[in-house]
């Protein structure tokens, strides 16, 4: 199965209609685009940029210097919609709804940051609504070698393990833009108690910290949220 994950990060401005108008949205693009075959979609439990507003902009530590701490926030609202094949992707990408939606995302959120990756899924079905979906995207550092990388995934691989983990995901960019992503984790956890379990535990965060060795962490994109697609 082929995805595209998109993680947005709504602007400072943004009222609480108009974050809401943007969710609405994402919920009609399963429905109005034939091709694609599975959506789902969901705003972060953990409050997302939130924390961001509480501290001003001239407080914040830029990016580019931000290495040590890693993200500033969590992201805000996830999109994840499957493709049978390039075909229906590149049908989806010219469909006047999607248009729309872009339209949409691009007057709320900050564009310049939003994280994106189109990656080849082993699993085919999709996740079951009512669970909890865990999404980080991630950019090589470029001076990590193959065994700085593979010592990150397999610190991820190893979260499958832990309770309330009912599936873990990994797939790498699909697509070939320099402005995409380089590798996706996702999870399936149970239900919402599992989830922050999961993100409050030792275990995550041994993974992170072997994933932030070999990443631009700071540029890290996470989010949790409840499956409300199919």
């Amino acid at each position: 199965m082929l995805r595209r994950s998109v993680l947005y990060l709504f602007r400072d401005t943004a009222t609480s209609a108009e974050r809401a108008r943007l969710q609405r949205s994402l919920a009609f693009l399963g429905l109005e685009c034939a091709t694609v075959s599975s959506s789902d979609y969901g705003d972060d439990i953990a409050g997302g940029s939130r924390r961001l507003l509480e501290v001003p902009p001239w407080k914040r530590t830029p990016r580019f210097h931000a290495r040590g701490e890693g993200p500033p926030s969590n992201y805000d609202l996830a999109l994840h919609l499957g493709f049978a094949d390039a075909a229906a992707l590149a049908a989806y990408e010219g469909h006047p709804v999607r248009q729309e939606v872009a339209r949409l995302a691009a007057s709320v959120t900050v564009a310049e940051v939003t994280a994106r990756v189109d990656w080849l899924d082993r699993r085919e079905s999709a996740y079951p609504r009512g669970a909890f979906r865990h999404t980080a995207l991630h950019v090589w550092r470029d001076e990590a070698d193959e065994g700085r990388r593979a010592r990150a995934l397999e610190a991820v691989r190893s979260l499958a393990g832990l309770p309330g983990v009912a599936a873990l995901s990994l797939g790498e960019s699909a697509s070939g833009r320099a402005g995409d992503f380089d590798w996706i984790l996702g999870l399936e956890l149970r239900d919402e108690s599992a989830a922050r379990a999961l993100l409050a535990s030792e275990p995550y965060a041994a993974a992170l910290a072997a994933v932030a060795e070999a990443t631009k962490d700071e540029w890290t994109a996470r989010l949790t949220h409840l499956v409300r697609g199919s």
